[in-house]
């Protein structure tokens, strides 16, 4: 339980501060994990949608915070938030069987550890909470 509870706190914290990130530095905060858009980080479009995602994602890790709570009372809140990330890194997967991984190491980098967070952490951490609360 102890192990459980310490990964939905150090996802929580991960998406509070990095949501708080996009919505204060918008497209910039992409290139700190080497996005390409050197043309595009004044588009007000895109800085629109990664601000508002960021928003968002800032209130997923809300939402997990809020579930750590009594985590047996929001199993069916924490398992609908953590199955979202897993269809997220589903996305993120077609979208590097498309167009492939970023050039930059870093932004390849990051893309590796989102997707196995996403689409291997995810699904674990799914399977232990089934274990732990049930259905």
């Amino acid at each position: 339980m102890t192990a459980f509870r310490a990964a939905i706190r150090a996802l929580a914290l991960i998406a509070l501060l990095t949501g708080t990130i996009d919505v204060v530095l918008g497209l910039q905060a992409q290139q700190t994990i080497g996005a390409a858009l050197e043309e595009g980080y004044g588009d007000p479009l895109l800085n629109s949608q990664i601000r508002y995602l960021g928003a968002v994602w800032f209130g997923f890790g809300a939402l997990l915070w809020h579930c750590l709570g009594d985590l047996a009372r929001h199993a069916a809140i924490l398992r609908g938030a953590l199955l979202i990330v897993f269809l997220g890194g589903l996305g993120r997967l077609a979208s590097v069987l498309q167009f492939g991984f970023p050039a930059s190491a870093v932004g390849h980098g990051f893309v590796v550890f989102a997707i196995v967070i996403e689409l291997i952490a995810m699904p674990l951490l799914l399977i232990s909470q089934r274990r732990l609360f049930g259905r």
